[in-house]
């Protein structure tokens, strides 16, 4: 494992000008994921998981809480910069080895959508993947989500529909070299 890698950690400003505080996930944020996931909606829910989980399993706050910051990476939004939380938002990657290409993901929780903080974090987090040599994601969707279907539109990243997958859609992300993601984002960062 990477030592942390406070270079990602910043202030950013949302669309409706609050500020919040993102930061690489660390190995001690598993209360505070269980205390986002609590304050999901079962549709927020269903949307990142593609299903309705009821409790966030051990097994996966260990494995977003326990990363390499290479192939597998989290970014956490906090509102404030004590780094005491709480999470509002995370978005990951993390390399699939059968796949070849590592699987993108974003929540942020219900009281904070609509604000650009999904739009920040994903992009933020698809440009620390390019830093660390990835140009392709792929991710598993709910073909209703128009949502975050928006948000990769809005980002300027390509994607396709690559196939349907029980009640998702497989989609692969292609990223350009040139393209500036941070601009994509666009509300005021510091």
């Amino acid at each position: 494992m990477e030592i942390y890698p406070s270079r990602y950690e910043r202030s950013v400003n949302l669309r409706d000008g609050t500020e919040v505080f993102l930061r690489p996930v660390k190995e001690t944020d598993g209360p505070l994921l269980l205390e986002l996931f609590k304050k999901l909606s079962p549709s927020s829910v269903r949307l990142r998981f593609l299903s309705l989980l009821h409790g966030l399993p051990e097994e996966l706050v260990y494995q977003f809480t326990h990363v390499d910051y290479k192939k597998s990476f989290g970014l956490v939004a906090l509102s404030d910069r004590e780094n005491s939380g709480p999470i509002i938002g995370v978005a990951r990657y993390a390399y699939d080895s059968e796949r070849e290409l590592p699987e993108l993901a974003v929540v942020v929780r219900d009281d904070w959508q609509g604000k650009g903080l999904g739009s920040i974090l994903l992009s933020r987090v698809i440009g620390i993947g390019r830093e660390n040599g990835f140009s392709r994601f792929e991710a598993m969707i709910d073909p209703q989500n128009q949502i975050i279907m928006n948000i990769f539109r809005q980002i300027g990243v390509d994607y396709k529909i690559c196939r349907r997958e029980q009640e998702a859609y497989l989609i692969e992300i292609q990223v350009g070299e040139e393209r500036s993601l941070e601009d994509a984002s666009s509300p005021k960062q510091k």
